[in-house]
């Protein structure tokens, strides 16, 4: 290494371009050689933080499927007992939801009240009351991941419904489907509609 640092040090006497130009591709070489046989922190974090991508972007997927698979259930259970009203042939629907599955944690709230009475020498005295409410969501552990403890889980609400009915070219059968679809789904009229199917 001494040696080293005397040839540096002549090469640095000598002051001419050539030696300048050598002592910045030295150093080039020896910043590419310490990158490459260190490890790089960066490296690990990144790594880090992809692998928690993929996992946020399976539980998406997940949350997604899940809500799709109660959007078909919902459309098959009705387009079922659609078909059973007298005088409704083939029926086909299409539901509208007002959003995504809405879930609800489960909290922990605390209050800490404290009362401060103060006396002067003049006998005069002040209160000081302080309210302090806090609440944070209770976590719990699943698969070794920390998520909300989840109380009520909220199924997305139907805000419209289309039916498209054989049979119901006839007013009374209009009137039963349309009349079933409100009261399912808790809709006024105007928010269904029926129409009879191309024959």
């Amino acid at each position: 290494m001494d040696k080293f640092k005397k040839e540096l040090k002549k090469i640095l006497e000598q002051k001419g371009l050539n030696t300048l130009i050598v002592i910045c591709l030295i150093m080039g070489f020896m910043l590419v050689a310490l990158n490459v046989l260190l490890p790089s922190k960066d490296n690990s974090i990144t790594n880090m933080y992809s692998g928690n991508y993929k996992n946020n972007q399976n539980e998406v997927e997940q949350v997604k499927n899940t809500e799709e698979d109660y959007e078909e259930n919902q459309k098959n259970n009705l387009k079922n007992i659609l078909k059973k009203i007298e005088g409704v042939g083939d029926v086909d629907v299409m539901i509208t939801f007002e959003s995504g599955e809405q879930k609800v944690p489960a909290y922990d709230k605390s209050t800490q009240i404290s009362k401060t009475e103060e006396s002067d020498t003049s006998g005069g005295t002040r209160v000081n009351n302080q309210n302090t409410d806090g609440s944070k969501v209770v976590m719990t552990t699943k698969d070794g991941d920390n998520e909300p403890f989840i109380l009520t889980t909220y199924k997305p609400k139907v805000i419209g419904v289309i039916a498209v009915a054989e049979g119901a070219e006839n007013s009374k059968t209009k009137y039963d489907i349309e009349q079933a679809i409100s009261k399912l789904y808790d809709l006024s009229l105007d928010k269904v509609n029926v129409y009879s199917m191309k024959k």
